[in-house]
């Protein structure tokens, strides 16, 4: 399904149950196929609400949080010419956390 903001699935439901606009005509407004159209839907007649409740957040949790991520800037900000070993290093020796020199 294509990422659609919570904004827009609640125009789908206006569109849909108070304007009474066709699903074609929907899935033109919102730049999405229909099938994605009826999965908003069936989410909010089954739970009332345009996002899934029982949807899992997606990816790993975040190594770094966003205290952690001001002081990389800072080091990097201060020292632009740092290697990315030496970076690493800083950051394990400050926060006790390893990250991956990978992207």
């Amino acid at each position: 399904m294509v990422h659609l903001t919570r904004q827009l699935r609640e125009r789908i439901i206006v569109w849909r149950h108070e304007q009474n606009k066709t699903l074609r005509v929907i899935s033109e407004l919102a730049g999405c196929s229909i099938s994605t159209i009826f999965e908003v839907l069936r989410l909010y007649t089954e739970y009332g609400t345009v996002i899934n409740p029982n949807a899992r957040p997606r990816g790993r949790p975040r190594t770094l949080d966003m205290q952690d991520m001001n002081f990389v800037r800072s080091v990097i900000e201060g020292e632009p010419a740092i290697y990315l070993d030496e970076l690493r290093d800083r950051v394990y020796n400050r926060l006790h956390s390893t990250c991956s020199l990978s992207a």
